[in-house]
């Protein structure tokens, strides 16, 4: 313990200014256990680099719960930083115990490379965002901000880079707002609206949105104020799970009525009172909406079959190349379920793997390579059954 702590402590004395890339010096050590001095190194190694991803800064998160009359407390701690180039200075060996000293580059959050490091892109599909309270829209005011919010939305998504982005101002896939995300469903439905939706746009991910507040209010010296609150949810666009829900909000003061001109989307539009704010809340669901899916799995739909050839829903634009490889599941049962009974969904497991043969811009063509043997475990491996696959299934990539 005194030698993890001396390895902290020295890190901190040597990192320089915060915002830049910095080297320091540090320690870690792991206990040498049945004689295994590799297992021991690289436990010790990782100790090192931990301590100097956390010399650049670290976020704690405490939790106290008090249960049958005993307090426990958890903590966790994450870098704000990360690690680059590593040089070993020096190893001990002392009292059962291996200790690395490193030389370490940290490079500080802005420099991090992206969390996911892969060639297909997921695709994005922008539903409409309705008004919780419409009556909260004047009379004189176009009702064009349901649909118009999908539009500038899905824009803004784009010019970040990281997602594919579609759009369609008119679908709303609840009942009612108030009730989002409640899916809405009728007795003749096959699939929900929102899993239409996804399907007719080659969408991996839905993001959706309810305005739950649009309220004017007079501010001071008679100046107006409205108050902007949308609640955002991000649905897996294969089987309609809802996967994350946030609220982003601003004020906007000045003039906040809603006129034909300047027109939404220009220039003019984003530099006045009104759409400086309502801009502000769409750049924060369109960052929020990429740091969630970006490096969500990867699905394509199966289009079309030909024997053991099949054409899938994604190409190029996706990020899609020869050679990929992508997974039919099978889900297992029984369901996974809370304690209390609820059933939280089912575990994947591959069943069918295929291999991309060929790419064209908006779909491809894949052939299966593996499947499960048709006879009875023990027997011989036959031709993959490509008659278990039909149109619609969903592929998986990482």
């Amino acid at each position: 313990m005194r030698r993890f702590l001396r390895g902290a402590a020295l890190a901190l004395l040597l990192v320089a200014l915060p915002g830049r890339a910095a080297d320091v010096v540090v320690e870690g050590s792991a206990a040498i256990r049945n004689g295994d001095l590799g297992a021991a190194r690289e436990l010790a190694t990782r100790r090192a680099f931990a301590r100097a991803a956390e010399s650049q800064g670290a976020v704690v998160n405490a939790q106290s719960t008090l249960r049958e009359g005993t307090l426990r407390e958890t903590s966790q701690l994450r870098s704000r930083a990360c690690t680059g180039e590593s040089r070993l200075l020096g190893e001990t060996v002392r009292d059962g115990e291996l200790t690395v000293t490193l030389r370490v580059t940290v490079l500080p959050a802005e420099q991090c490379p992206a969390p996911c490091q892969r060639s297909t892109v997921n695709r994005i599909a922008v539903t409409g965002f309705a008004f919780e309270f419409p009556e909260q829209i004047l009379p004189t005011e176009k009702p064009w901000m349901a649909s118009l919010t999908a539009t500038e939305t899905a824009r803004m998504i784009r010019e970040r880079r990281r997602l594919l982005a579609d759009f369609d101002g008119t679908v709303f896939p609840y009942g009612t707002p108030a009730r989002a995300p409640e899916p809405f469903l009728t007795p003749a439905d096959r699939e929900t609206p929102l899993l239409r939706f996804a399907r007719e746009h080659r969408a991996q991910y839905v993001l959706s949105g309810v305005y739950r507040d649009f309220g004017l209010s007079d501010g001071r010296w008679g100046a107006q104020r409205r108050r902007i609150e949308i609640e955002a949810f991000l649905h897996d666009g294969g089987n309609g799970a809802l996967l994350a829900q946030q609220r982003f909000s601003a004020e906007a003061s000045g003039r906040v009525v809603l006129n034909e001109q300047p027109s939404v989307g220009s220039a003019a539009f984003y530099a006045g009172d009104f759409g400086r704010a309502w801009g502000g809340v769409l750049r924060e669901i369109a960052a929020w909406a990429e740091t969630k899916s970006a490096c969500l799995p990867f699905i394509a739909r199966v289009l079309k079959i030909e024997g053991k050839t099949l054409h899938l829903d994604a190409g190029a634009e996706s990020g899609l190349s020869t050679g990929d490889t992508l997974n039919l599941h099978d889900l297992k049962d029984p369901e996974v379920r809370a304690l209390s009974g609820l059933a939280l969904g089912q575990e994947k497991q591959a069943r069918t793997t295929v291999a991309i043969r060929a790419v064209y811009p908006r779909f491809a063509v894949a052939e299966v390579i593996s499947a499960p043997p048709a006879g009875p475990p023990g027997t011989a491996s036959q031709s993959p059954p490509p008659a278990r696959i039909r149109p619609g299934d969903l592929l998986y990539g990482e």
